[in-house]
């Protein structure tokens, strides 16, 4: 029985180490911030209060959910898919993308096609439309509201060393629209793993899944 006892102390030990050394060298463990606008912007792909694994180390590509500086608060983050790299031409008019003369549209609807989130402007509940959308590494989520009343086609080349950045939810968004092309260098940490959501560990629906 001590045998035993030992052997698993051993191995458990020895994951710890492991764990700590990932995290150290390739690996952040975040919990995505109560903030309005991000909270609106990453929906459905994320929300407010979900702790999530990120990749800090590699070069995210095309389609690839990342994490990056926030441009205009020291400190924060902004979370945006990569729509867009060197020398590519990008093409955005509300749920529309296009780049380089290729057209983004939805492939399938969501599990759930209607969800609620709180309108960032207003505090009140809004619902939007959710589909799948085929992006690089495979399908992800976006969502879809009515189109801002302002809101104008926006085409941009993106230069050498920069990226352009989507946010998952076209209406509610906080990307490269609002704030430009972002340094590739800042934008290398991938989302990629819900450890749970805000609910905790008895939240089965939120808990351990891919981030796609």
């Amino acid at each position: 029985m001590r045998k035993l006892l030992n052997g698993l102390l051993w191995i458990l030990g020895t994951l710890l180490v492991i764990g700590a050394v990932l995290r150290a060298l390739v690996l952040d463990v975040w919990t995505v911030p109560a903030d309005p606008m991000l909270g609106a912007s990453i929906a459905p792909s994320l929300a407010p209060g979900d702790t999530v694994i990120v990749l800090t180390r590699g070069t995210p590509g095309f389609g690839e959910l990342v994490r990056c500086p926030d441009p205009e608060t020291p400190g924060g983050h902004i979370v945006g898919r990569i729509a867009g790299v060197p020398g590519d031409t990008v093409e955005v008019d509300h749920n529309t993308l296009i780049v380089n003369g290729h057209r983004y549209d939805a492939e399938v609807a969501c599990a759930e096609p209607k969800l609620s989130l709180i309108d960032p402007t207003t505090g009140n509940p809004v619902q939007v439309s959710c589909d799948m959308v085929m992006m690089g590494p495979g399908l992800h989520m976006r969502a879809t509201g009515r189109k801002p009343p302002l809101e104008r086609r926006h085409r941009v080349e993106v230069r050498p060393d920069t990226v352009f950045l989507l946010s998952d939810n076209r209406s509610y968004h906080d990307d490269s629209r609002d704030f430009g092309l972002q340094p590739r260098a800042a934008c290398g940490q991938r989302i990629v793993f819900r450890l749970w959501g805000a609910g905790g560990w008895g939240d089965d629906q939120r808990r351990f899944t891919f981030v796609r």
